[in-house]
C-alpha cells in the first residue's frame, strides 16, 4: 500500500494577499477543486511579510492577489514564475477557476522553461 506522504507532488503554489486572510480562504476553495481535476497542486498561502521571509524557490508559481500588486516587484526576485490573479477569481473566491488556471499557467511554464 502506498503512503499518501510518498506521492509525488507536481507542483506548490503560494497565495499571496495583503493580510493572508482572503488567501487562506481561497486557497481552501482551490485545494477541494484539485480532487475534481486530478491535479496534483498543493496550494499554500501568506501575506506579503510572511511571502518575503518564505523561501519562495520551493514553490513553482506565485500568484498574487489583485488588490496586493503594488509590491509584486519584492517576490519576483526570484527564477519562479510571479502572476497576478485575475479579478474574477478572486473577487468571488472561486476555487476551481483558480485551479484552471493555475494548471495554464503552470503548463506555460513548462513549454517556456
Amino acid at each position: 500500500m502506498r503512503n499518501i506522504w510518498e506521492a509525488k507532488i507536481m507542483a506548490r503554489v503560494l497565495i499571496v494577499c495583503g493580510s493572508s486572510i482572503s488567501s487562506q480562504s481561497l486557497k481552501e476553495s482551490a485545494q477541494r477543486s484539485t480532487e475534481a481535476y486530478q491535479a496534483d497542486i498543493i496550494f499554500e498561502s501568506a501575506n506579503f511579510q510572511q511571502a518575503q521571509l518564505a523561501d519562495l524557490e520551493q514553490y513553482q508559481l506565485i500568484l498574487i492577489a489583485p488588490q496586493a500588486d503594488y509590491d509584486i516587484q519584492s517576490l519576483a526576485t526570484t527564477n519562479v514564475p510571479v502572476k497576478q490573479m485575475p479579478d474574477d477569481i478572486y473577487g468571488w473566491m472561486n476555487g476551481e477557476s483558480l485551479v484552471k488556471f493555475t494548471m495554464t499557467e503552470l503548463d506555460k511554464n513548462k513549454v517556456a522553461g
